[in-house]
Formats: structure tokens, C-alpha cells, sequence
């Protein structure tokens, strides 16, 4: 690394210094600040701990919320990364730890999109956590029991999106690593009441769509002939379904956009598993 790398320290103590540094070189800081180096930094984020850098609701400040994020001293937030850190990457659970690909996430975004650095917020949701490494770890930061599942779960969420769009009206708030059976729950949710996205199932499937059209292309092929694609989505997760539903919904409007046009898209799909 050349002289200007900055250290966790100089994170923390030369704001500006980082965004600087991050900006002028961000193809070689990417992976640093953001995969495959964020990984690590989740799975060892307790014993890394210095200070927050994002705010923490946890299902122990049910009845609070509303009040909690008047302590965020920004009177303007742009953007919010949220997780509850149950699918971090392909780690899985790793409870309140996975702030840091929050933390990553809006770093990216700085650096990379010219978004106020200090108009953005990094949010962990603890609703517990299922890793039994975490639940008997001393030095785990978080709640140490099992992640609330239900309406108990939902209440909490419900209670955090009310709140932070009571303070912060204009947010868009993203939803970064939910476990699938929650990121598309979350979604259809929230998304005609908020300005909200969840990043695995739509950003992702919005940048394999296009690799996909750009493959028709490539091949000098006409764009209807995507819908005679034959589609093969390895991994089942919240992404993989994301892109195949979009991929679908993309093929059906190609087909006319009627219910035999679903039909005729959703048999070009084959899905497996990471096993």
C-alpha cells in the first residue's frame, strides 16, 4: 500500500483525510473497505470495537424508538443502510456484528457516488441471534438470545420504520443482508409506504438483468429473443431469487405481459441450491 493508506485510527480521528483518500483511489480501497475484507471485519467486530459508528435498536427499545433517533445529532439523513445481520454475505448469522457491512455499504457510497458523508446512517437492527458461537461468546456485543421470528420480529421493524421516517421524511433507507425469508416479507411490506429498496433481492437483480440483456447483445442477437433464453440460477438465496424474478417479470413484458407470458418465462428457469 502507498503512503496515503489510512489506518482504522486515522478513521476515526482525520474524517476528511478518509474521504479524500477513499475517493482518489477507490478501485484500490474497494475491497478494503468493502468485500472481501468487510467479511472478516463482521466475524471479529466485537473484539474490534471502538466506538459506533451507526445507531443500534434493539428489540429490548420496543416503545422507544421514536425517541432514539433524536440522539442521531444529523438533522439531515440522506441514506441508511439497515441490516438485522442475519445473512451477512455468505457467513450467515452474525448478529449485531454485521453493522460492518452497513458501515462498508454507505462508505461505498461516499466514496464512490458523492454522497454527504455526513448525511448518511449505518443501522443494526438486533433482534438476537441463532449462532450458538455468539450466544456463548463473552465478549459479543449484541442481545444473547434467540432472533425473535413473527409478529414479534415485524413489530420491531414496524416500529424503527415509523420512527425514522417520522424524524427523516425524504430517507431512502436500504435493506442489506435479511435472511430471505425476510427480505422479500420486508419488501412488499414496506415498499408502497416508504422510500425504501432492499439490495440483494433488487440492486442485485438490476445489474444481472442488464449483464443478461448486454449477453443477448453481444451474441447479435435482437433483444426479443431474451425470453428464449434458457436460464440456469445457482444459489437459492434472496439475490438468486431476486434476479430470477426480475428476469422473468422482464421476459413477460417482452411476451406481452399477460398471464400466458408469465407462464411461457417461468419455464425458461432452472434453480439450485448452494448444495
Amino acid at each position: 500500500m502507498r503512503e496515503k493508506k489510512v489506518s482504522k485510527c486515522e478513521q476515526d480521528e482525520s474524517f476528511t483525510r478518509l474521504w479524500q483518500v477513499l475517493m482518489e483511489n477507490i478501485e484500490e480501497y474497494a475491497p478494503i473497505v468493502y468485500t472481501p475484507t468487510v467479511g472478516l471485519v463482521c466475524q471479529k467486530y466485537s473484539g474490534l470495537f471502538r466506538r459506533p459508528r451507526g445507531m443500534y435498536f434493539s428489540a429490548a427499545d420496543r416503545g422507544e424508538m421514536m425517541s432514539m433517533v433524536y440522539n442521531w445529532p444529523a438533522d439531515q439523513v440522506d441514506m441508511i443502510v439497515v441490516t438485522d445481520g442475519s445473512r451477512i454475505l455468505g457467513l450467515g448469522d452474525l448478529g449485531v456484528q454485521g453493522i460492518g457491512i452497513a458501515i462498508g455499504k454507505l462508505d461505498l457510497y461516499v466514496a464512490a457516488a458523492g454522497i454527504n458523508p455526513q448525511r448518511v446512517l449505518p443501522v443494526m437492527i438486533d433482534v438476537g441471534t441463532d449462532n450458538e458461537n455468539l450466544l456463548k461468546d463473552p465478549l459479543y456485543l449484541g442481545l444473547q438470545e434467540r432472533r425473535l421470528d413473527g409478529e414479534e420480529y415485524l413489530e420491531v421493524v414496524d416500529e424503527f420504520m415509523e420512527a425514522i421516517f417520522t424524524r427523516w421524511p425524504h430517507v431512502i433507507v436500504q435493506f442489506e443482508d435479511f435472511q430471505s425469508k425476510w427480505a422479500f416479507k420486508l419488501l412488499q411490506r414496506y415498499r408502497n409506504n416508504y422510500r425504501m429498496f432492499n439490495d440483494d433481492v433488487q440492486g442485485t437483480a438490476g445489474v444481472a438483468i442488464a449483464g443478461l440483456l448486454g449477453a443477448v447483445r453481444a451474441q447479435g442477437r435482437p433483444m426479443i429473443d431474451f425470453p428464449k433464453m434458457k436460464i440456469v440460477v445457482a444459489g437459492a438465496g434472496s439475490a438468486g431469487i431476486g434476479v430470477l424474478n426480475a428476469a422473468r417479470k422482464t421476459m413477460a413484458r417482452m411476451l406481452g405481459n399477460t398471464e400466458i407470458a408469465f407462464e411461457s418465462a417461468r419455464s425458461q428457469f432452472w434453480v439450485v441450491d448452494a448444495k
